[in-house]
């Protein structure tokens, strides 16, 4: 009896000493139940206090025998996504979320044939769960842990709904946690390799950062509907541009290593197109940016600016109607044209990516923004050419085989007078559904069709 009484004092002991003292008057009469099952006090104490000190111990023995990674935003955390899906092992903190391609788009090629309701296509959405607690998996023959933690601040809702990760594994090197990181991008890569990654600013956060909203498949050239020589022009520049040597002899000039292009012409007439199809024959992804929105400043416009990647396209459309002036108006909001210029051509601006900015009325740009070394090549697209116009009629009806597809589409061009439609316009009309598929019915309606449309001048493509 002495020891049980001995053995009670010990557990009041240990329990106050983790600061469960409350629970004292509960679980005093344990050893005394434990004697009575024939049982030691002393092993059922250790064993009831076990989980406990394992909840205490693993913290201290991560936190001095594991190296730890903070992934920080960016494209490195796809990978900590890669392996926080597909090899940890889940805890009881999961969320589950459906999948950032699932909630914005359907991906070209995943679709089943058939119809599509909004039933059936909610239906094959994914549901992806994260780690919000510790998971484990064994790669290369070491332990890892990942975590996962939802951001809360308060004072910036733009990013609180977010997850951040941190990659530990056991040592003192860091080299194994970017192997399995470097592996983890490869698989990344690999999913979006036939894939067009779109960023836009994240404007509701401070400061302004640049996130992911989309993958657009890749669009191949034989979709675009342009002057193949413009085409191969352009291309040929930009693919000179971007070669090792080229960053080479740049430097070696001591010349900025940056490329400015301007696409301009009438609307509809396939400038955000052709940025599409660059993008995807040169695998470089896309960050639009409007100079309207009211949150941008000189300020933030630089801060987006020196974060892009050495590879990529900026994108600013039309630049026009962006109201850049030379001084400020005395407001907060708004960029001003030496903004533009310091963040896109000044000390601080980036090299390596392609500057693209598109306008329809390239005469309201201030000469500042078209000087040479920041605008290097001027494209100019004009409405449909009679080439481009049977060029579009073959893209539509590539898979007809009933008949002789460039006759017909010769025919169909010869109906529309030139250089009056825009690219877009006349593609719009053969993709009615009444059209599509039945070039005849496109031809036998198509007088009617650009009667009813109303009339215009003739773009002479100056």
């Amino acid at each position: 009896m002495a020891s049980t009484v001995e053995e009670g004092e010990v557990l009041s002991l240990l329990l106050n000493s983790i600061g469960l003292g409350l629970f004292v008057p509960v679980l005093r009469p344990l050893p005394r139940y434990f004697t009575s099952l024939g049982l030691s006090p002393f092993v059922a104490i250790t064993v009831l206090f076990t989980p406990w000190i394992m909840y205490k111990a693993i913290p201290f023995m991560c936190g001095y025998l594991m190296i730890t990674v903070e992934i920080s935003p960016g494209d490195l955390v796809r990978a900590a996504e890669y392996l926080s899906i597909e090899k940890a092992s889940w805890g009881r903190d999961t969320i589950a979320m459906l999948s950032r391609t699932s909630r914005n788009e359907l991906e070209i090629g995943d679709e089943k044939s058939g119809k599509y309701t909004t039933f059936s296509w909610r239906s094959m959405q994914k549901i992806v769960f994260y780690p919000l607690s510790s998971s484990w998996f064994w790669a290369d023959g070491k332990l890892f842990r990942i975590q996962g933690r939802r951001v809360t601040d308060y004072y910036n809702a733009a990013r609180s709904n977010r997850i951040e990760y941190s990659l530990s594994c056991f040592g003192n090197s860091a080299e194994p946690i970017k192997k399995v990181l470097q592996t983890s991008m490869n698989n990344v890569l690999r999913h979006e390799r036939d894939k067009t990654g779109v960023w836009y600013p994240r404007y509701q956060s401070a400061p302004l950062e640049w996130t992911k909203l989309a993958l657009r498949a890749s669009r191949s050239v034989e979709t675009l509907a342009i002057d193949p020589k413009i085409l191969k022009n352009l291309l040929a520049d930009i693919d000179k541009y971007l070669q090792t040597d080229s960053m080479k002899y740049y430097h070696k000039q001591g010349i900025p290593y940056r490329r400015g292009y301007l696409f301009h012409g009438p609307p509809g007439t396939g400038k955000t197109s052709l940025v599409q199809v660059i993008a995807s024959v040169f695998g470089l992804p896309i960050f639009c940016l409007s100079l309207c929105a009211m949150v941008l400043t000189d300020e933030s416009l630089v801060s987006l600016t020196t974060s892009l990647p050495r590879r990529g396209i900026l994108l600013i459309e039309d630049i026009d109607s962006a109201g850049l002036v030379r001084t400020s108006s005395g407001s907060e909001h708004g960029v001003t044209l030496s903004g533009y210029l310091n963040a896109t051509d000044g000390f601080a601006a980036p090299e390596g990516h392609i500057l693209v900015i598109t306008t329809n009325n390239r005469g309201a740009l201030d000469p500042a923004i078209l000087r040479p070394g920041r605008v290097d090549y001027q494209v100019h697209l004009t409405n449909a050419s009679r080439s481009q116009i049977e060029q579009l009629f073959r893209s539509n009806y590539r898979s007809y085989s009933n008949g002789d597809l460039d006759s017909m589409a010769r025919e169909f061009a010869g109906r529309i007078p030139e250089l009056q439609f825009s690219p877009a316009e006349i593609q719009q009309y053969l993709l009615r559904l009444d059209y599509r598929g039945s070039p005849e019915t496109a031809i036998a309606q198509i007088a009617a069709w650009v009667s009813e449309s109303e009339p215009r001048p003739v773009s002479l493509g100056i």
